[in-house]
């Protein structure tokens, strides 16, 4: 999570945390450290980073901490990118040259573009700040704004979907993926023995028709996680393929 001093990194946090983790004040320059925490969202681990605020300072604590900041993103699997609202309305070249920079550095990682305090605008400014959604989706094809007012909660449910959507689409990848549902775990290993088969199968050169079962059944099983397979589909499936006798 970055962004200038006092723009609601360590609010949105704490909004995502849904405790106080970190400290929040009008003082510039609070956080001097990074300030880490994780939460399971539909299942998948996130660990959030809150990070010093990046200004120019003679501070030489804050400095370093703003140094953490810079090597915290290049390691993030994705960069939430925070701006007052009003300040982006007032000035969107600033932010866009905000995120033209981070979309260069990198090209392949997503950045989240946060316009925050949203509960501070009029309707009339809500519906300019709407209009240029689609502007920064179009100008920076990595990158998906998001309207949030981390004070109040607003849109914090909206940006969790937002990180999902990374997932699915492939964008976010992570390789220690903790599977904290029993029933998924077990579905996972049964699609996994199904996919041994089929391994074993094209080795053994077996045919394609037997291979076939194997593949159905892996897909069944992940099925039992994604929800398409229902009560309806496995009592169709046990009349379909097993001899049911008296």
């Amino acid at each position: 999570i970055v962004g200038a001093p006092n723009v609601g990194k360590s609010t949105l946090l704490n909004a995502l945390l849904n405790e106080d983790r970190a400290i929040v004040s009008e003082v510039a320059g609070t956080t001097r450290d990074t300030i880490e925490d994780e939460i399971t969202i539909e299942g998948i681990g996130f660990r959030f980073i809150d990070t010093a605020g990046i200004r120019k300072t003679t501070d030489i604590v804050e400095q370093i901490g703003i140094s953490k900041t810079f090597e915290k993103m290049d390691k993030a699997a994705v960069v939430l990118v925070l701006m007052p609202a009003n300040n982006f309305i007032a000035n969107k070249d600033a932010l866009y040259s905000e995120l033209g920079l981070l979309n260069e550095k990198y090209p392949e990682k997503p950045i989240i573009a946060i316009l925050n305090k949203i509960d501070l605008l009029n309707p009339k400014e809500l519906d300019v700040l709407n209009s240029t959604l689609k502007e920064i989706k179009n100008r920076y094809s990595q990158t998906e704004p998001v309207l949030i007012s981390a004070k109040s909660g607003i849109g914090i449910e909206e940006l969790k979907v937002t990180l999902l959507s990374f997932i699915n689409t492939g964008l976010l990848r992570n390789n220690d993926t903790v599977v904290t549902n029993s029933r998924h775990y077990n579905a996972l290993l049964s699609a996994l023995e199904e996919i041994k088969k089929v391994q074993e199968g094209l080795e053994e050169e077996i045919s394609s028709d037997l291979m076939a079962i194997d593949i159905r059944q892996a897909l069944y099983h992940l099925g039992e996680i994604t929800g398409e397979i229902t009560t309806d589909d496995l009592l169709g499936n046990i009349f379909a393929n097993f001899c049911i006798g008296k």
